[in-house]
């Protein structure tokens, strides 16, 4: 356990040589970087436990709640690292060695181990933001630094993944806020408003309460 959180603390200052291995010996990485995301993932199911709370959500829908927005912050990073695979494979006409990318990917969450700090009232969305921030430039200088490319091309190739989550919250807002809503009713058998931009931010899932809950 000592050893992921010598990586951790690594992965969070961008350590060149941290990232330079993680393209020549990715499976001795691969354990720590899966290790960093399920951290991340619990610090951020705590933020949300705390904002679902706030507005009195409890029980199924809770644990419901808790389940799928997991789900979506993993989708949401396979997404990304999907996109920025292929717009780089396509750039540089070969494609690149996709486990490398997954554990820039992985590492990419360490900043979310912080995440329950977003519940923290007026300072936690500041937070958020910074955490994000952060995450992703260590995408663009893990890319940059496990790949050998320079700065801006490795921002250009990270930059694509973004533009195209952007891309999929317009295009895609429709069909993501029906799935979205109806998952939940199906899981709970309550409403919820769940938008395509929620999803794609990775924001936590807040259910309907009907205010004849409140007087039984």
């Amino acid at each position: 356990m000592a050893e992921v959180w010598l990586v951790l603390k690594r992965v969070l200052g961008l350590d060149p040589a941290l990232f330079a291995s993680v393209y020549t010996d990715p499976g001795a990485l691969l354990v720590p970087a899966l290790v960093i995301a399920l951290v991340a993932a619990a610090s951020t199911m705590l933020g949300h436990v705390a904002i679902l709370k706030l507005n009195h959500i409890g029980g199924l829908r809770l644990l419901s709640a808790l389940v799928l927005s997991a789900v979506v912050m993993a989708v949401l990073q396979v997404v990304e690292v999907a996109v920025t695979w292929v717009v780089a494979s396509v750039v540089l006409r070969e494609p690149l060695p996709l486990l490398p990318l997954l554990i820039v990917g992985l590492f990419s969450t360490a900043p979310l181990a912080l995440n329950f700090l977003t519940a923290i009232p007026h300072f936690g969305l500041m937070l958020g933001r910074v955490w994000q921030a952060w995450s992703y430039l260590i995408v663009v200088v893990g890319v940059a630094h496990a790949f050998q490319l320079k700065f801006w091309w490795a921002l250009g190739f990270t930059l694509a993944g973004w533009v195209a989550m952007q891309l999929l919250a317009r295009l895609m807002h429709r069909p993501l806020n029906w799935v979205g809503s109806r998952i939940w009713t199906l899981a709970t058998g309550r409403p919820t408003m769940v938008t395509a931009q929620d999803i794609l931010s990775g924001a936590p899932i807040v259910p309907v309460v009907q205010r004849t809950e409140g007087h039984r």
